[in-house]
């Protein structure tokens, strides 16, 4: 069991180099952990505190690698509670969950937290910039069999998703090879999670056709990119009107 100083270490290690994350989120699962919960709750049932996130207004549950950091942010408003990682994110399935809030936080989405309590690992996501002098997105001739199939499986389950599209993207370093690009078509507010949480439902196909891929997100209220248009691109996937979701008792 990872200490709370080795935790620590842990996750600013993975801030910095995404290919640190499945070390980290292991130690998570077993490391003692601490949340708030309400001083004078009599509810038989422990009831977390939670808060709306400065990111994107989402309510999460504060999570602390730290008792120190827990009773620092609780300034004597609300009690600690401690319990394993696992235990933690079992009990709050469905739940966004910040880790520790105040410093370099890490946010988990349920559908990341579902993946990480299945498999003990998260989908790597790394941040980049695509500059138009540096690659050039093309028509596939055929969008790999799985990668739709799991696309039109998935997507439905994240209510924000409207559209998405799939095409190859070519970069202009020699050494650097072809990658497949998804363009997700959703709400501006919820990119972040839209695209992390398509990632996870993706990880374990991408890692069986053992392909690169690359995530854009752009705006479905607006009139769609000017290179989907360009290419004649057809949606891989698209929200039917009145199409049913599932919706997080948190949200």
């Amino acid at each position: 069991m990872a200490s709370s100083a080795a935790l620590d270490t842990l996750m600013e290690q993975s801030i910095r180099d995404f290919r640190k994350e499945p070390e980290f989120f292991r130690a998570l699962l077993d490391a003692i952990v601490y949340a708030h919960a309400p001083l004078d709750d009599q509810s038989e049932r422990l009831r977390l505190v939670m808060f709306k996130s400065p990111d994107d207004g989402e309510l999460v549950i504060p999570v602390f690698t730290d008792e120190g950091k827990a009773e620092f942010a609780a300034r004597g408003n609300v009690r600690i509670v401690s319990m394993t990682g696992r235990t933690l994110l079992e009990i709050t399935r469905g739940a966004v969950v910040m880790i520790n809030p105040n410093d370099a936080r890490c946010t988990l989405y349920p559908e990341e937290i579902g993946e990480l309590l299945a498999s003990g690992t998260i989908a790597p996501v790394q941040h980049d910039e695509f500059r138009a002098n540096e690659t050039q997105c093309y028509k596939l001739d055929r969008v790999p069999r799985l990668l739709a199939r799991t696309l039109k499986k998935s997507l439905p389950g994240l209510p924000t998703i409207d559209v998405a599209y799939v095409a190859g993207l070519r970069w202009q370093q020699e050494d650097r090879p072809d990658s497949l690009l998804i363009a997700l078509g959703g709400r501006p507010d919820k990119a972040e999670r839209e695209v992390r949480a398509t990632a996870t439902a993706l990880h374990h196909a991408i890692e069986e056709l053992g392909l690169l891929v690359d995530m854009i997100h752009f705006n479905s209220r607006q009139a769609k990119p000017d290179w989907i248009r360009r290419l004649g691109l057809t949606p891989v996937y698209r929200r039917r009107l009145g199409q049913p979701v599932t919706v997080s008792k948190y949200n």
